[in-house]
């Protein structure tokens, strides 16, 4: 902590010295040019700093620009800015409110503390330890469900991986060739030809095992029961838990079914800032959890790793028929299963999928991109939260656009922090034309204005378009041309069955209902998707008091 105000700075550091020491030292500073001095001595030492913090008005060096220089000698510290409290007594001073803004909006600093608190307990500790909580959770042992060995860029290890970490199981990952991984194969007589191998707490292991057999091994529950539902709910992205919420706790017996991870599209996003009641942000799988633990709490039933493949009806309801043979008896439905990144038309690009080539955001492989080049394609927000995510470890991150600019398609704080942060470069006008490598992905070629060049990349990440997985529905509810579900008044007369008009979120089917990214008209935003989740089960309730009798023509 570098404060040149005498006072204020003793007082923090005997605050944080009484609650955090003697897990952790806490040193500090009265200048910058000390504080800097420290922190290279620490850099040199090989030791982890987990928070900077600098007071805003420093001598000769202004706290923003000293959190700068600290974050290029300790990348994974949490920058924090320091603020005197002004005259309104508030935890936003006012009258720094510019400068605030700025660095917030840049992403020069992670968050603020305003000094001159009545009790740390107040504004001080909980800030402190949300900061050391996430830092130990990624830098250090800590609760683990399963132990992985696998391979670090074979596709089968990637997919398993990523399925934990977007579900929130925690693990730890030992590369099969690292003195813990064949360890590891030793204790647990593991074969190293059925990898990736899960180890679980009581030593039994999952060899290669499918994602049904990692569930059924969580104790997640695999199949719905042979019971009536009031309403299932296909999807658990942002949509479809805010559904699952709202419809629980107002009475509805409902069911979320999810084939793949909570949070869908938008839980890979590693930081969302315009999320309502998060000024710092959070990330989408962060965000999706949370509404898990609501829904569950509520009383919501989850099913997971299976997919729709039919829907039909049987007298008044409905039945949802799964891709492993079950079905599912309920008097409504939601569908909101999102959409999924578009492929990227490329020679050969398959075969580099979970080696190098990622779908998504896909945060569980940012750390292994540590001081690589690192390539994103995207111009929407998810693609720009991913490059600034990943900047925190390539050495450098290189934006693919094919667009004229981002401002069409990315929110303006995300440009902002793109073009301040120095290890990202933004290529307007390119694409990739090619990937090259022999076991794993080593250069990309990439086009830009006529010409094509070769380049070194260690990994992509690809975040292009959205399509909506519907063709199981085509002959069910009406789609436009792209695949995406019609609704309300956007129905077509000659295809809505119903004997009233369509309710707000209803398909051509009544009773049928669809919210979020899968919907035509939606504002494909994480907000927006929330929205229309929640708002859709008003319609379902209207739905389920009319008692309709299900009519087809």
């Amino acid at each position: 902590m570098v404060d040149s105000d005498r006072d204020a700075r003793i007082a923090t550091e005997a605050a944080l010295a009484r609650r955090f020491q003697p897990d952790y030292r806490v040193l500090t500073a009265d200048s910058p040019v000390s504080g800097l001095e420290a922190l290279e001595r620490l850099a040199d030492n090989g030791e982890d700093v987990v928070l900077i913090a600098a007071d805003l008005h420093l001598p000769g060096m202004d706290g923003v620009t000293f959190l700068e220089r600290a974050h290029e000698l300790h990348r994974s510290a949490s920058r924090v800015l320091l603020l005197s409290m002004d005259e309104h007594y508030t935890r936003i001073p006012f009258t720094e409110l510019p400068v605030l803004q700025q660095a917030t909006a840049l992403g020069r600093i992670d968050f603020w503390i305003v000094k001159g608190w009545v009790t740390p307990e107040e504004w001080l500790y909980p800030e402190v330890q949300q900061v050391l909580s996430a830092w130990t959770i990624a830098n250090r042992p800590h609760h683990v469900v399963y132990r992985v060995v696998g391979e670090q860029w074979a596709p089968r290890s990637h997919l398993v991986r990523d399925l934990l970490s977007r579900n929130g199981v925690p693990f730890a990952f030992a590369p099969v060739d690292s003195a813990e991984g064949q360890q590891l194969l030793r204790e647990h007589s593991i074969d190293p030809r059925r990898l990736p191998a899960l180890i679980r707490n009581d030593g039994t292991v999952l060899h290669d095992p499918s994602f049904a057999e990692i569930a059924d091994a969580h104790g997640i529950q695999v199949q719905p029961p042979d019971e009536i539902y009031d309403l299932a709910i296909l999807g658990a992205g942002p949509a479809g838990l805010a559904a699952a919420v709202y419809g629980t706790s107002e009475g509805l017996r409902t069911v979320v079914i999810e084939q793949l991870a909570l949070g869908g599209q938008a839980g890979t996003s590693s930081l969302i800032r315009n999320y309502l009641g998060f000024p710092r942000g959070l990330s989408g799988s962060d965000l999706a959890h949370r509404a898990w633990q609501q829904a569950v709490l509520f009383g919501t039933e989850f099913v997971f790793t299976r997919g729709a493949t039919r829907l039909s009806t049987l007298d008044d309801h409905y039945v949802v028929s799964l891709d492993d043979g079950s079905e599912s008896l309920v008097r409504s439905l939601i569908i909101a299963t999102g959409v999924t990144y578009r492929r990227l038309d490329v020679e050969d690009v398959e075969r580099f999928v979970g080696t190098g080539v990622f779908y998504g955001a896909s945060a569980v492989e940012a750390p292994a991109t540590t001081g690589q080049e690192v390539y994103v394609i995207g111009g929407a927000n998810s693609a720009g939260q991913a490059a600034l995510h990943l900047a925190r470890f390539a050495a450098r991150v290189t934006l693919v656009v094919r667009g004229q600019s981002l401002a069409a398609s990315m929110s303006d704080y995300l440009v902002r922090q793109l073009t301040a942060t120095e290890n990202i470069e933004v290529l307007l006008r390119t694409q990739v034309v090619g990937v090259h490598g022999k076991s794993h992905l080593e250069s990309l070629t990439i086009e830009h204005d006529g010409r094509r060049d070769e380049v070194p990349a260690t990994a992509l990440f690809v975040l292009i378009g959205a399509q909506p997985h519907t063709d199981w529905l085509r002959d069910t509810v009406e789609l436009d041309e792209h695949g995406f579900i019609l609704t309300g008044s956007d129905i077509s007369q000659s295809a809505w069955r119903g004997l009233r008009g369509p309710l707000p979120f209803e398909t051509s089917r009544p009773g049928v209902f669809a919210a979020g990214d899968v919907r035509y008209g939606s504002v494909k935003r994480v907000a927006g998707a929330v929205g229309e989740g929640s708002a859709c089960v008003g319609s379902v309730h209207r739905y389920l008091a009319d008692v309709p009798v299900l009519r087809a023509r």
